[in-house]
């Protein structure tokens, strides 16, 4: 988990808009491809160093050519992997980190995708702080009586006792797992500070965990109530 990738700001990056915020950095996801032009352009990135900018759409914005519909806050992704498909490839993406769009070029005869030039939205030449507090916490919430009944918890929780993985991708973790709202992990990618993702995640965490409680009192209560008909 602490390997690096080096990413040359200088230069623009092949842009893969998406309805929805898929990805954030230190996590991981799989993807089908089936438009000619973005296989192409996975090609041609991978004939590179296979850096794409994964970018959302802005479905509140106004304009004749949908290439300008993106959202300012994309996630920098390597491509670790690919496969053909009949109809596309399977591409494993990696996100490296949140940047935004400073720059963006239109589609042109050679290039049938966009691309942009991207400012990191985070600092990527030192390592976080340790934040053994927020680690506690965030250990703390996961493994409360009703959060621990997830699916996913378990997962989760096993990369707390790694050493090389710190508490600030245990953040990225976290909200990639546990919020599912685009509107949200699209706030979670654009917000570049540690402390306003801290507390985005934590209350998601707060809200799931009542949500799960009042579930479990409603299935209570319908369970005593029918035990009380019979």
């Amino acid at each position: 988990m602490t390997k690096s990738v080096r990413v040359n700001f200088s230069r623009p990056f092949p842009l893969f808009p998406l309805p929805e915020t898929v990805l954030l950095p230190h996590t991981v996801q799989m993807l089908h491809v089936t438009e000619p032009r973005y296989r192409a352009m996975i090609d041609r990135a991978l004939d590179s160093v296979g850096q794409i900018a994964l970018a959302t759409w802005d479905r509140d914005a106004v304009t004749t050519n949908s290439s300008h519909a993106v959202r300012d806050a994309v996630c920098l992704v390597q491509v670790m992997h690919h496969e053909s498909m009949t109809d596309g490839y399977e591409v494993l993406l990696h996100g490296i980190c949140r940047a935004g769009i400073t720059n963006l070029e239109q589609e042109a005869p050679d290039r049938p995708w966009c691309q942009v030039q991207l400012r990191p939205l985070e600092r990527l030449d030192s390592d976080p702080p340790p934040m053994q507090g927020l680690r506690d916490e965030l250990y703390g919430m996961l493994t409360s009586n009703h959060m621990v009944s997830l699916n996913q918890v378990d997962s989760v929780i096993s990369w707390f006792d790694r050493e090389d993985v710190s508490t600030h991708t245990l953040l990225e973790l976290i909200g990639f797992t546990f919020v599912q709202d685009s509107e949200c992990r699209y706030r979670l990618l654009a917000e570049p500070t540690i402390d306003g993702r801290t507390r985005i995640i934590r209350t998601e965490l707060v809200h799931l965990e009542r949500l799960i409680a009042q579930a479990r009192r409603q299935q209570r209560d319908d369970l005593e109530r029918g035990t009380m008909q019979n």
